[in-house]
């Protein structure tokens, strides 16, 4: 299974999960990411793309670069968003895209879909070479919270300097804890050897480094893969496990030969006790 499909213009970063670690997927999205987009100024489509039809052209205002960096702080922190009518947003049970391709309208506002969503940083670049012939074109880069549409961030923008625009390019650089830079290269004429593939393989405890790993030891280890809460001591486990999960409310819980590996839940009981729960089996 693979983390957060990119629209059809989009390149970039797509995270694929093996085996028994796609359960972690809702926990993996919850995490930052980072994009590489352009901004053309002037048209508007329906998409808010490159692939949709125009619908709205407007006069781009001079000195536009400028006019966008002072708008960037109203768009920095916790902000309303209202997605695109064509995504994959449920509306009555089906996709908005579906909607709008059958029908070109949606059976309520886009409206009732607006959403909070979160800009850590937002940046203007400059002497970037992308398309360089094309003018009314303005380069950023965005690192966000789960959720946002990068492609609603364009049409805000582009309404904030009085006029109009879509999003002309798009490129995922990051969803953390991944990079693009690290990424196996992957396309219809490129196909990576297993070789190339298991050396980019990362572990779930690599994925997700702010959780914890309990050993479950060999008395409680068939107690523990069968289902049931096992009560640990400090006299269980080492002490680096011990001082992490006390901190915790999950965990990665492995057996002590290593073979089977549990996302888990973590109840303190008191300063010498605590509980862990199998939650999802992940090897």
């Amino acid at each position: 299974g693979h983390l957060g499909t990119l629209d059809p213009f989009a390149s970039g970063l797509l995270p694929i999960l093996i085996g028994g670690v796609t359960r972690l997927s809702d926990e993996m999205m919850d995490g930052k990411k980072q994009y590489l987009f352009q901004i053309k100024l002037g048209i508007e489509t329906d998409t808010l793309d490159t692939a949709g039809q125009v619908v709205k052209t407007q006069p781009v205002p001079g000195n536009y670069i400028e006019k966008i960096k002072q708008q960037l702080n109203l768009f920095m922190g916790e902000i309303e968003q209202v997605p695109p009518v064509y995504s994959a947003l449920k509306m009555q049970g089906r996709p908005l895209y579906e909607y709008m391709r059958a029908e070109g309208k949606l059976p309520q506002s886009i409206e009732t879909k607006k959403r909070k969503v979160l800009i850590e940083k937002i940046d203007v670049l400059e002497n970037i070479e992308l398309n360089a012939e094309e003018n009314n074109l303005v380069t950023l880069r965005v690192l966000c919270g789960k959720g946002t549409y990068v492609r609603s961030l364009a049409r805000d923008l582009s309404a904030s300097i009085g006029t109009v625009g879509h999003c002309f390019s798009l490129r995922r650089e990051y969803v953390e804890p991944w990079c693009v830079d690290n990424a196996v290269l992957f396309s219809q004429d490129i196909k990576p050897s297993m070789e190339d593939i298991q050396k980019n393989i990362i572990l779930p405890e690599q994925i997700l480094p702010y959780v914890p790993k309990i050993t479950v030891p060999e008395g409680q280890k068939k107690l523990f893969c069968a289902g049931n809460v096992v009560t640990l001591t400090m006299q269980d486990v080492s002490v680096a496990e011990w001082m992490s999960a006390t901190t915790s409310q999950v965990c990665f819980a492995e057996t002590v030969d290593g073979i089977v590996m549990y996302y888990a839940n973590l109840q303190r009981v008191d300063e010498h006790t605590i509980k862990i729960k199998p939650n999802k089996k992940i090897s």
